[in-house]
């Protein structure tokens, strides 16, 4: 037991380094080695549970009934079910991490692996971000580089800035609470300041000012839950305030980049393009309010939402919450927004109960300074989840699993004895569920999305910048996309960027028209089986068709495409390129490029085709 049990914690720190380091799990090839990881793991802490003492925290069980109303979502009301099954197989990762968290690990050298390797990458992220600061700001993990947009800010080991400010704010008020304990002695004082310090600098390079502001709400709340005296909680809640000040003047007049961040607020300009994402979302949730729109559902809607002039594709709308909101409704809300609070009263219960029964120990994992750390980090992650998308990057939501189990993990209120016959029943149907998940979902569409990633990325680079020989580039993409869609079926992007390779391996000069043409529009249909209101499903087909000449339905499924993405340049193009085709009707492909212009006039292939046509004319 012993030895399986140390298996089990080194499985989860090297599970949790791992995932964090590649980006902070974000593309489906590390979802790969990282799902495998957890299930495998969940399925030896299932053994150790059953064979062991058999108590449950009942902790384990406030998130299930949302897993259960996601889970029902994504079969009956998810427009698109393939994002919808990553969504829900991450929600439930992160349940299993939060699980084995609970039940394993509990010794104190357990923990102190749990904790090091959290600090560990800390310090990685630290150190990355100060490279990418002062030494190459395009450099990135896994040999990619910054886009444009983050350059001068700092990420880590994440892709996205605010994604490494995520990660950091779990830590810094735990290190900041652990230096006025005085439980702690001065040498690990000492280093907890340090850590503190780091982890701050890091935050500050990343520019991002929801990790700012999550930070500084923690720390404000921080003196108000100390003491029984009032004015001393007032007063150090007013210090606070000062130093936070303090430290953004210094920010300001010592640092160009930080004045750039910071002048807006000040201005009163705030960002333009959360409120521009949150609307359109909040129009969503208001057609469909109580059971949501569907898992997954924000991205696929967002194009009949798309506000004028907007021109960026966001995944999430920037804003956990809302994204919640959205996509399952209220009901789904409240089971989603109850679980948290109920961890979080958990959590401040034993904070409360450390305080009442811990006053010295050489165990600090039992300190009230340091659950209460913990939980002031889960506030300040809760507070940034208002502006980003935190539990939608694998690694952050490990991480938030990880530092809750910790936190209440020790409660003894919440243990439960299991009789050994429902024990071994319970964990017999979860060790099936785990496997046919795995083996039959998780892998299948985490490697099929992978190979479709890296082939549209090879056409897009093309595209983008002619780099390549398209003859090999499209038939190269078209026979992985062909495994791809055969590996998982279900994935109707997959089948869309099928479609798109095979028309530009026309383009590559290999092939009949007539038969690529044919293919392209099969492959298309079945884009639209699996999701009928993908405004690029309809253009895929269209293109299609056009390929084969003389196909009547060519100009209706332009047209649904534009019912569906009225404002999005890219399908007017290519609907003025499909009107340019016909001589009665180059005043409609006018028209069209106009539109497409108007909504994005630094479009270049429109304006080529528009100084084509009117000269012409």
């Amino acid at each position: 037991m012993a030895a399986g049990e140390w298996l089990l914690v080194l499985g989860l720190a090297a599970t949790l380094a791992w995932t964090t380091l590649c980006l902070g799990g974000y593309l489906a090839g590390t979802m790969v080695t990282t799902a495998w990881a957890v299930f495998a793991l969940s399925v030896l802490g299932f053994g150790l549970w059953a064979a062991g003492r058999r108590n449950v925290h009942l902790a384990v069980l406030l998130p299930v009934p949302f897993l259960l109303y996601a889970l029902g979502s994504l079969l009956w009301l998810a427009p698109a079910k393939w994002l919808a099954w990553r969504e829900w197989l991450l929600w439930f990762q992160m349940w299993l991490v939060f699980a084995m968290a609970l039940h394993f690990g509990r010794g104190r050298a357990h923990t102190w692996m749990l904790v090091g390797t959290w600090v560990a990458l800390g310090l990685t992220g630290t150190g990355m971000a100060a490279w990418q600061r002062f030494v190459d700001p395009s450099w990135m993990m896994l040999g990619r580089e910054q886009a444009d947009q983050f350059v001068g800010r700092s990420a880590g080991m994440f892709g996205i800035p605010n994604s490494l400010a995520g990660l950091l704010e779990l830590m810094v008020p735990a290190c900041l609470v652990l230096v006025f304990s005085r439980a702690v002695r001065p040498v690990g004082k000492i280093a907890c300041a340090w850590l503190a310090a780091l982890f701050v600098f890091a935050v500050v390079l990343t520019g991002s000012r929801g990790g700012w502001m999550g930070i500084g709400v923690a720390l404000l709340v921080w003196p108000l839950l100390t003491g029984r005296d009032w004015r001393k909680k007032l007063l150090g809640t007013a210090a606070v305030l000062l130093c936070v000040l303090a430290g953004l003047w210094v920010l300001y007049h010592g640092s160009e980049y930080a004045r750039q961040r910071i002048d807006p607020f000040l201005e009163r300009k705030f960002e333009t393009s959360r409120p521009l994402i949150w609307k359109a979302g909040w129009q969503m949730w208001r057609e469909e309010p109580w059971i949501g729109r569907g898992a997954a559902a924000y991205n696929v809607l967002f194009d009949q939402y798309r506000p004028r002039g907007f021109l960026n594709e966001p995944d999430w709308t920037h804003n956990d919450h809302l994204n919640t909101l959205i996509d399952y409704g209220l009901a789904g809300f409240a089971l989603w927004m109850g679980a948290g609070l109920a961890l979080g009263w958990a959590g401040w219960t034993a904070v409360r109960r450390a305080r009442r029964e811990t006053f010295t120990t050489d165990n600090l994992f039992a300190l009230a300074k340091w659950k209460l750390g913990l939980w002031l980090g889960l506030v300040a992650y809760a507070v940034h989840l208002s502006v980003d998308f935190h539990t939608k990057i694998p690694a952050l939501a490990f991480a938030a699993a990880m530092v809750a189990a910790l936190l209440v993990r020790d409660e003894p209120a919440w243990w439960r004895p299991v009789r050994r016959v429902p024990a071994w029943l319970l964990v017999g149907g979860l060790m099936l569920a785990v496997v046919a998940l795995a083996w039959r979902v998780a892998s299948p569409l985490y490697r099929a999305e992978a190979i479709r990633v890296e082939a549209r990325r090879q056409i897009e680079r093309y595209a983008l910048t002619g780099e390549g020989n398209l003859a090999e580039i499209a038939p190269a993409a078209k026979s992985a996309l062909t495994r791809a869609v055969r590996m998982d079926p279900g994935n109707g992007q997959a089948w869309a960027d099928l479609s798109y390779a095979t028309v530009q391996s026309w383009r590559a000069g290999k092939g009949d028209l007539v038969s690529l043409g044919r293919f392209a529009e099969l492959a298309a249909e079945e884009a639209l089986n699996r999701c009928p209101v993908d405004a690029e499903f309809w253009v895929r087909k269209a293109v299609a068709l056009d390929i084969q000449r003389g196909r009547s339905e060519t100009e209706s499924c332009y047209r649904r495409a534009l019912e569906l993405a009225p404002n999005a340049p890219a399908w007017w193009y290519h609907y003025a390129y499909h009107l340019q085709a016909f001589p009665s009707r180059k005043a409609e492909a006018v028209k069209a490029l106009e539109t497409c212009l108007a909504l994005d006039p630094s479009h270049g292939p429109a304006n080529i085709l528009r100084q084509q046509l009117t000269t012409n004319r």
